[in-house]
């Protein structure tokens, strides 16, 4: 995908400048595969993958020929009023087939406008040239039931107790925000689920742990939501938590991969309807193997790839079994990033489960696309690459723009396509966006997810809404913050209480140092100054660290799914 770059960069550059200012999304379209509703039959058709960072939309468009041949297209653009956008659908030719050499292809005209909007980070619509306008909607793999960390398993180790944690953010009518860091667990085969909370601060530092309150919860097969009511006690601590806290009546939630969506009936008003969003950090599970206790972790969080600090427990620690879950979205070969017309990888990552998409061409340069599935399969030990192996298979006869419904068929394997991942590199962990690929015929590549909006030296890209613990002396606080504007070289808030900057001596590339003062736009000084943090964000995730959430981008857009649809998720 990186022909994206030089037809992406004039076209931001002139849209930045004539596009008005709009209101900001409650929502970020989850990155992979999307299907046209009506097309989804469970035969081979068309679908396209999509890519959203910030407002800038990559889509990558897997369709037919008039001849029957498989082809893909490209659009490129940024969301305006009403998350919408008309732009061309590209096409190009002449680049690198698989097992062939180095070779650059080109632009080959486009086949009209397509025309986005999108409605939550899960549905929309799309009008395709010669077509009225279709819904649209994320293509979701069911997750693996019953959950993996439920199960008795040697390879990988798991007991029946494992657990998934995750952060959850709540939102309610007046945008007032709720969080928790909470874990989803399971003591037996005919017992509920368990869901504990506990806030942000308590979960990270051991030492200021409270009686997390706690949600007993049932699952709806065939819908995979959970439906979770207060846990019957007579513990009071277990239930009660702070006098302010949110007290809960009912919560449904389901977990779509990396995100987290659901919905909260409050106690104190319970017609009233709380949006809920959040983010897996992973699943966990072990055994006692040969007296030794042998853990599995499957993470889309780097805290999960450090060593536990023990002293007498290493004695009895055995291996530790990690599946790093990377990113989804628009990847790129690195060794062709050249800024001119290539091939491009797509991934989908949902659990355990990757789909692969590649934009390639054949020996007689038109273009084309492969598609492939597979199991992530995780390391025996800590340091070891998560790896999977896919055929990638070649489609036809599928539909054409403007044409009537049609299915394709499989015409031809390509061969296999290998992906590995690497926990951790010279004492630098994984960012998750970074890994290696073997296309059929040809050996290993670095590939690297491809970034719209990259960071830069300045602190544009560092503006958006955060939570934070904030330390004063020997204190600590959680306060929520919105970085909205830029004076050289400071991020502040509105007002000016809140001054970020960065620190040259600071070795990681996204971090930074904040002052909340007591006085707005006030020099920092021990008088005025209430609090300090430090936090470095990632570019693909929400997590920042331990105790940091990023809940909005440098445009005001909300990271989460927002308020979905789905079956069963709606609170009665």
């Amino acid at each position: 995908m990186r022909f994206a770059k030089p037809y992406l960069l004039p076209a931001l550059a002139l849209a930045c400048l004539s596009m008005p200012a709009h209101a900001a999304r409650e929502f970020t379209p989850q990155a992979g595969l999307w299907m046209i509703a009506a097309e989804r039959n469970g035969e081979p058709g068309r679908g396209f993958s999509i890519d959203v960072q910030g407002n800038t939309v990559f889509m990558q468009v897997f369709n037919y020929e008039k001849s029957g041949a498989a082809t893909f297209h490209t659009a490129v653009g940024k969301l305006g009023e009403a998350a919408s956008m008309t732009v061309p659908l590209l096409r190009f030719k002449g680049g690198r087939y698989f097992g062939g050499p180095a070779q650059i292809g080109v632009e080959d005209g486009n086949a009209g406008n397509v025309t986005v909007k999108f409605t939550n980070g899960l549905a929309g619509t799309i009008r395709f040239p010669g077509e009225g306008e279709q819904p649209i909607a994320r293509f979701l793999i069911p997750e693996k039931l019953p959950f993996w960390w439920t199960q008795l398993s040697d390879s990988p180790p798991s007991d029946k107790k494992g657990r998934r944690q995750m952060n959850l953010i709540a939102t309610d009518s007046s945008g007032a925000l709720h969080t928790w860091f909470a874990t989803l667990s399971k003591e037996a085969d005919d017992l509920p689920f368990k869901l504990t909370f506990e806030s942000m601060q308590t979960a990270y530092y051991t030492s200021m742990r409270q009686a997390s309150r706690a949600l007993e919860c049932s699952m709806e097969l065939s819908t995979q939501v959970l439906d979770c009511v207060p846990a019957q006690t007579t513990d009071p601590a277990a239930n009660g938590g702070s006098a302010d806290a949110l007290q809960i009546r009912r919560m449904r939630l389901r977990f779509l991969g990396y995100d987290i969506v659901g919905e909260i009936q409050p106690e104190a008003n319970p017609s009233n309807r709380l949006v809920l969003n959040g983010t897996t950090i992973g699943s966990y599970s072990q055994r006692l193997i040969n007296q030794r206790i042998e853990e599995s972790r499957k993470t889309y969080s780097w805290f999960d790839l450090m060593p536990e600090p023990c002293i007498m427990s290493c004695i009895r620690e055995g291996q530790k079994h990690i599946t790093v879950l990377p990113t989804s979205g628009a990847w790129v070969l690195d060794a062709e990033r050249t800024g001119k017309p290539g091939r491009g990888v797509f991934l989908d990552v949902q659990d355990d489960t990757v789909i692969v998409q590649t934009s390639d061409y054949l020996a007689n340069g038109e273009p084309t696309f492969h598609l492939g599935t597979s199991s992530l399969q995780g390391s025996l030990k800590l340091r070891g690459d998560t790896t999977s192996a896919m055929s990638m298979f070649r489609y036809a006869g599928g539909r054409h723009f403007g044409s009537p419904a049609q299915s394709a068929k499989e015409v031809a394997n390509a061969g296999e396509l290998k992906l590995s991942f690497t926990p951790q590199t010279n004492n630098v962990y994984t960012d998750f966006a970074t890994g290696d690929v073997s296309l059929p015929g040809e050996g290993s590549q670095r590939i690297k997810r491809l970034q719209f909006e990259p960071v830069s030296l300045d602190m544009e890209g560092m503006l958006g809404e955060y939570l934070d613990t904030w330390r004063k002396n020997l204190a600590q606080e959680e306060r929520w913050f919105r970085l909205t504007r830029v004076e050289g070289a400071v991020a502040k808030n509105d007002d000016g209480t809140v001054q970020c900057k960065r620190d040259s001596s600071d070795p990681r590339p996204n971090g930074m140092n904040c002052v909340w003062s007591l006085s707005p736009d006030a020099a920092s000084t021990a008088e005025n100054e209430w609090g300090r943090a430090s936090l470095s964000i990632h570019p693909f995730h929400r997590e920042t660290s331990g105790t940091t959430l990023r809940t909005r981008d440098r445009h005001g857009n909300w990271l989460g799914l927002g308020k979905v649809s789905l079956p069963g998720l709606a609170i009665p």
